[in-house]
């Protein structure tokens, strides 16, 4: 990666973690019914993937070099990260514990923020600001697929594509469109 604006490129566009690397399907899957719960759900995502990347800043003169070593670091600090925003979020809005926004941001996406982070990157706010690229290209597929779902259901769509069908064609479209940006 030769700048930033690469850097931010790959983050948002090229590596996006739910049309390229197949992680956070079920976050599509389950929270795409409205752009509202779309919009949740990124903001949720984005705040857990700073405060990993964050974690990882700080704790990555700790960690040991070999990737094989890493792994079970970073599951914690993903795990870690979005249990404490998903406490937050349950004391602020005095919301119901819910399963599901659990799930919207400790997934299998923030994980693979974490574990996507180039070798070769730089430490230190480099990482921060992959996870920052990262976590906005999947907030803005959740809420384009949002979108795009609201309109379907209005659509006259076949019987057999009713519902996820679409929605998963509809994905692999976009994600054939957005190939053409990558190098």
């Amino acid at each position: 990666m030769n700048s930033g604006l690469d850097l931010f490129t790959g983050g948002v566009i090229t590596q996006n973690l739910i049309l390229f690397q197949g992680l956070g399907i079920y976050a599509l899957l389950h929270f795409t019914k409205s752009i509202g719960t779309a919009f949740k759900a990124s903001i949720m995502m984005l705040v857990s993937t700073l405060t990993a990347c964050a974690f990882v800043w700080i704790a990555a003169p700790l960690m040991p070099i070999s990737f094989g070593m890493r792994l079970p670091v970073y599951l914690a600090i993903a795990l870690a990260a979005g249990l404490l925003w998903h406490k937050l979020w349950i004391q602020f809005t005095a919301a119901d514990s819910d399963r599901s926004i659990l799930t919207a941001f400790v997934n299998s996406a923030l994980v693979g923020i974490l574990l996507s982070i180039p070798q070769e990157l730089p430490e230190g706010s480099a990482v921060v600001s992959y996870g920052l690229a990262c976590a906005l290209g999947y907030g803005l597929v959740l809420i384009v697929m949002a979108g795009v779902r609201e309109r379907l259901e209005l659509a006259d769509v076949p019987k057999p594509f009713q519902g996820v069908p679409i929605l998963l064609i509809s994905a692999a479209l976009l994600a054939l469109a957005l190939m053409g940006y990558r190098l």
